[in-house]
C-alpha cells in the first residue's frame, strides 16, 4: 500500500530577528506577549495544514485555549491587524477567509521540494506554479518527429517560481549599516560612487545571519576600518567587509590591548641605580633622631670655621 502523500511541515522557519520586527513589535506593543504567543501558533497551525488555513470558529478556539488571557474577540483583533500588516494575504482573507501569502507559500514549496507529489493549486497566489497543463508541448516530446528542438536547460523546473530577492525597507537594520558603510567611505573619499546599496543590505544581512556577527558591533568595525590607513583603501564594499570581518575584530582587539599596555608601562631605572637609591634611603632611615641633631651642629660648627678661615 502505497504512503499517503504528507500536507504539513515538521518545522518551519522563525527568523532570527522576529522579536525586533516591526509587525512583531506592533502586536506586543497593542496586545502583549499574549499576542505574539498567538502569532507563533498561528504560525504554526498554517505550516502543520501545509500552505494555508481556513479561520473558522472551529480554528479560532483552539488557539484561544492555548493562550492564557486570550480571547476570541481578541484573536479576530490580531488577524485582522496581521492582514492589514502584509503577513497574510488581504484578498485571500477578504473573499474566503483564508491565511496565506506569498512568503509562507515559498517556503512550503522549498522544504518540500523533494516530495514525490503534485505541486499545490488551491488557494495559491502565484498561478503559474501549476505544473500539470492541459496540453502537451509537441517540441519536446521525446516521441514526435522532425527536428529536435533546443531546450533550456537553465530552467529544469519550470513549474517553480523564481525566488525573489529580499528587499530592505528604509527602517531595515541592514541598509542602516549598508549606508552607514558607505556614509564612512565618503568621508575618506567624497567623489565615490554610490552602490546597490539593497545587494550592500544583503551582504550585512549574510554577516549577521550566517556568519553571526552582532550587529553592533559590525557598525564598530566599520567605523575603525574606515579610520585604518591601511584598511579604509581596501574596504570599499559590503562584500569585502564581509570576507575580511574576522581579520578586522582581530586586529582591533589587539590594537587595543596594545595601547593599553603603553598607558599602564612604568618606566623603570637601571639595576645599578635603583640598588644606589636604596642604600641612600635606607642609611637615612637607620639615623635616631639625636644622631640627625647631632650631625647637623658638626655641620654648622664646620660652617663657622669655614667663615673664619675666610676673613
Amino acid at each position: 500500500m502505497a504512503r499517503p502523500n504528507k500536507d504539513g511541515l515538521d518545522y518551519f522557519p522563525l527568523d532570527i530577528d522576529f522579536s525586533t520586527n516591526a509587525k512583531t513589535e506592533a502586536i506586543m506593543g497593542e496586545f502583549g506577549a499574549k499576542g505574539v504567543l498567538f502569532m507563533i501558533y498561528l504560525l504554526s497551525a498554517v505550516y502543520r495544514k501545509g500552505y494555508y488555513l481556513q479561520w473558522d470558529k472551529l480554528q479560532q478556539m483552539q488557539l484561544v485555549n492555548r493562550v492564557n488571557g486570550l480571547s476570541p474577540e481578541m484573536t479576530d483583533q490580531i488577524v485582522a491587524r496581521l492582514v492589514a500588516y502584509g503577513t497574510f494575504d488581504k484578498e485571500l482573507f477578504s473573499s474566503v477567509r483564508v491565511l496565506t501569502s506569498q512568503r509562507i507559500q515559498d517556503t512550503y514549496l522549498d522544504a518540500t521540494k523533494r516530495r514525490k507529489q503534485p505541486k499545490p493549486t488551491l488557494y495559491w497566489i502565484n498561478v503559474n506554479n501549476n505544473s500539470s497543463s492541459e496540453g502537451v508541448n509537441v517540441d519536446i516530446n521525446p516521441q514526435s518527429k522532425g527536428k529536435k528542438s533546443k531546450v533550456n536547460k537553465s530552467n529544469k523546473n519550470p513549474s517553480r517560481p523564481k525566488r525573489d530577492k529580499p528587499v530592505y525597507d528604509e527602517n531595515s537594520d541592514y541598509l542602516k549599516l549598508a549606508e552607514f558603510l558607505f556614509e564612512k567611505i565618503q568621508d575618506n573619499d567624497p567623489q565615490a560612487k554610490k552602490p546597490n546599496l539593497q545587494h550592500w543590505a544583503d551582504d550585512m544581512r549574510k554577516l549577521v545571519e550566517l556568519d553571526k556577527r552582532d550587529k553592533h558591533e559590525v557598525s564598530v568595525i566599520i567605523k575603525w576600518c574606515q579610520q585604518d590607513p591601511f584598511w579604509s583603501t581596501n574596504i570599499l564594499s559590503a562584500a569585502k567587509l564581509r570576507k575580511q570581518f574576522t581579520m578586522l575584530a582581530l586586529q582591533k582587539k589587539n590594537e587595543g590591548k596594545t595601547r593599553q599596555s603603553k598607558v599602564t608601562r612604568k618606566e623603570t631605572l637601571p639595576d645599578w641605580a635603583d640598588h644606589n637609591q636604596q642604600c641612600s634611603n635606607d642609611k637615612q632611615k637607620d639615623l635616631t633622631d639625636d644622631q640627625k641633631a647631632k650631625l647637623a651642629e658638626q655641620l654648622a660648627e664646620l660652617n663657622k670655621t669655614e667663615v673664619k678661615g675666610d676673613a
